[in-house]
């Protein structure tokens, strides 16, 4: 935020300074508040005894203004330690629908002009062609709903609730969902559906005893005339496995079938509410004027265009693992943060800030006829529909049988950065989704859908090959949760690879498999899993080490340990083999290796991909410790290479 004005400036160059920031401190709670200017600069907060090129007036930043033409302008802002260029964009230049700005708001997220938005956004949804053509069925009821009465008594408010069963609800009436965080107080303090608790929720109570949370959630949804909602701890045994397993099935219909889901964004728990009291200063786009030829012009910075985006991917509930899930399965979705409100559905992507959306959404063509949109039933491209401020965007693929796996790649690789409260539900947070391929790929014949704790047998070679991104700090939960080969026996940021979108040539094939499963889905919580593979094998030696990633040292033939030669790159890390290990705990200078596939290397040359394994005590049975890479400037090569080592049976646990 500007703290010195620059309304009397006649003269705008780029040689004049002017004061940004006083101190450290002040640009910190600046870049905190949200403000898309004073974010992201180049400023090491813990070096303050360094003196800052801005100091000779006083400051420790400093910003100048250049001119770049005709209304075009540009400001620099400046540190000792590098510098920050935003381009200024003259307000009246919105030429683009979904880049355009609401500079007014309330002070409040309860007020009636964001109502009136949220109204505007339904309405909208409700046109979407997308949106129509999701499949959801008005008829479909949760085992258990909570109903709502809002109505006044003798002059006076009389709001309760009470939990029925879903197949006693008329069958035309909506519901919704919430999505929040449960919280870390204790849970005997914690207002549960418990077998002891059921008496009580099934008769009429004050709304004014359940959590704030609860409270806003059930007077959202009174304002769409929706008497119906589902939440999790108050609509699912909390005491009984059973009930819950049963549940956790379900939730991907819960979630599908619902009017809209209500996400309480910036809550840290129960109590945190989804409605909020804010200072509009904080959250609407800074206006910046400036007096050119004794005219003022008011102009705004370009990167208020994604100020949304730290903002949304900080709050505390997006950290959550069992969110992911409710936000793909959910046909649309309000979220309300302290700051502003988002909306989420298949067509629009916006907020209070950009009220006409702030992505562009492009059409599903037929590649054989570009002027016809694929319509439902003869598309089965968008599995989900994309999420806002999503990492990785889903690619739209031709063939609709890869564009699913993707699809599944792109949740995983997103959803492993999250957090559980128990970690035992890595697997059953994303069943939902492992339903939703199997639905979808059901009727393919030549697909094989068997799900192998995590993986899709019919790409199980390539995407055997997950990896934990470089530099993240990853570590396996003390009570077992996954074979060491499945994505999910960690916790912390993993890369799913997406090599079945590229040719490939397989170098190992899958012999056998067997999962054993906790209960009868089987997408959910196992107990156990092996794989027997068949491929070419090697012994590897490493060095050196900044993180999860060695460089490799030797190649060698098992048995008789024979060193087999590899090319080796002098470009920084590319065209080195290396090997990127899953915990910095199982950093080892001698392992196993069973070479998986070949393929083009993204920018040039050829890539051989590999599962880095650890020999156990049983005879040739291993566990998972990470990936390895190889590099060849040419195909014919990296083929030689790889067939100087001999085939064998290898059996990962």
């Amino acid at each position: 935020m500007i703290e010195t004005p620059i309304y009397n400036c006649l003269c705008v160059y780029e040689q004049h300074p002017f004061g940004h920031h006083y101190d450290p401190p002040s640009l910190r709670r600046s870049a905190k508040q949200g403000c898309a200017i004073c974010s992201d600069i180049p400023f090491y907060f813990n070096r303050e005894d360094q003196k800052s090129g801005g100091q000779i007036l006083g400051f420790c930043t400093i910003f100048k203004i250049s001119c770049c033409g005709a209304d075009r302008f540009d400001i620099t802002i400046e540190s000792s330690y590098g510098s920050k260029l935003i381009e200024l964009v003259p307000l009246k230049n919105h030429s683009l629908p979904y880049r355009s700005l609401n500079f007014d708001l309330r002070d409040s997220t309860d007020s009636s002009q964001t109502w009136s938005m949220i109204f505007d956004w339904m309405k909208k949804c409700s046109n979407h062609e997308r949106c129509k053509s999701e499949v959801r069925s008005k008829r479909y009821k949760p085992t258990r709903l909570l109903q709502t009465n809002f109505r006044r008594l003798y002059g006076r408010e009389s709001h309760t609730f009470r939990l029925v069963r879903g197949n006693k609800c008329p069958s035309n009436l909506p519901y919704v969902t919430l999505s929040y965080r449960w919280g870390n107080k204790p849970l005997d303090d914690t207002l549960r559906l418990l077998k002891k608790t059921s008496d009580w929720l099934q008769t009429s109570n004050p709304i004014d005893c359940l959590p704030k949370t609860f409270r806003d959630a059930m007077y959202i949804a009174s304002r769409f005339n929706i008497r119906y909602i589902w939440i999790d701890r108050l609509c699912i045994y909390q005491d009984s496995p059973e009930d819950w397993r049963t549940e956790a099935r379900a939730v991907r219909d819960v979630y599908r079938n619902a009017e809209f889901c209500i996400s309480a964004l910036s809550s840290e728990d129960d109590e945190g509410g989804c409605l909020f009291i804010r200072d509009p200063t904080l959250v609407a786009p800074t206006i910046i004027n400036l007096n050119l030829n004794r005219t003022e012009t008011a102009f705004r910075a370009d990167v208020e265009d994604a100020a949304w985006r730290g903002s949304f991917l900080n709050e505390p509930l997006i950290k959550r693992g069992w969110v992911h899930q409710e936000r793909l399965m959910s046909p649309r979705t309000i979220y309300f943060g302290k700051k502003q409100v988002y909306w989420e559905c298949a067509e629009l992507h916006a907020c209070e800030t950009h009220p006409a959306g702030f992505e562009e959404f492009i059409p599903v063509t037929d590649s054989s006829n570009p002027n016809k949109d694929l319509q439902r039933g003869e598309d089965r491209f968008r599995l989900w529909k994309q999420l806002i401020a999503a990492p990785q965007s889903q690619r739209t693929e031709r063939d609709w049988r890869i564009q699913v796996f993707a699809s599944w790649s792109a949740a995983i690789s997103a959803y492993s950065g999250t957090e559980l409260t128990n970690p035992s539900d890595k697997l059953v947070a994303v069943s939902g989704l492992a339903q939703d391929i199997k639905t979808n790929l059901r009727s393919d014949k030549l697909i094989q859908l068997r799900y192998l704790a995590g993986l899709w047998e019919d790409v199980l070679i390539e995407t055997l090959l997950w990896y934990v991104k470089v530099g993240a700090r990853a570590s396996r939960p003390t009570i077992y949760r996954a074979p060491s080969w499945s994505w999910a026996s960690l916790d912390g940021q993993i890369i799913m690879p997406d090599k079945f979108l590229t040719e490939i040539t397989k170098l190992s094939r899958l012999v056998f498999s067997r999962v054993g499963f906790l209960g009868e889905d089987d997408t959910g919580e196992v107990g156990s899993g092996w794989l027997t593979l068949l491929g070419p094998t090697c012994l590897i030696e490493t060095e050196g080490s900044s993180d999860n990633r060695r460089t490799v040292k030797s190649f060698r033939t098992p048995g008789d340990q024979q060193l087999v030669g590899c090319y080796d790159s002098h470009d920084g890390w590319f065209g080195k083999s290396t090997v990127i290990f899953d915990i910095m705990e199982e950093l080892m200078e001698e392992f196993f290796c069973l070479w998986m596939v070949t393929q083009p290397a993204a920018s040039r040359g050829w890539e051989a991909s590999g599962l880095a394994l650890r020999a156990c005590v049983e005879s040739s049975t291993y566990e998972r410790i990470g990936t390895v890479s190889c590099y060849y400037a040419d195909k014919a090569g990296l083929d030689g290479f790889i067939e100087a080592f001999p085939s064998r049976m290898v059996k990962v646990i």
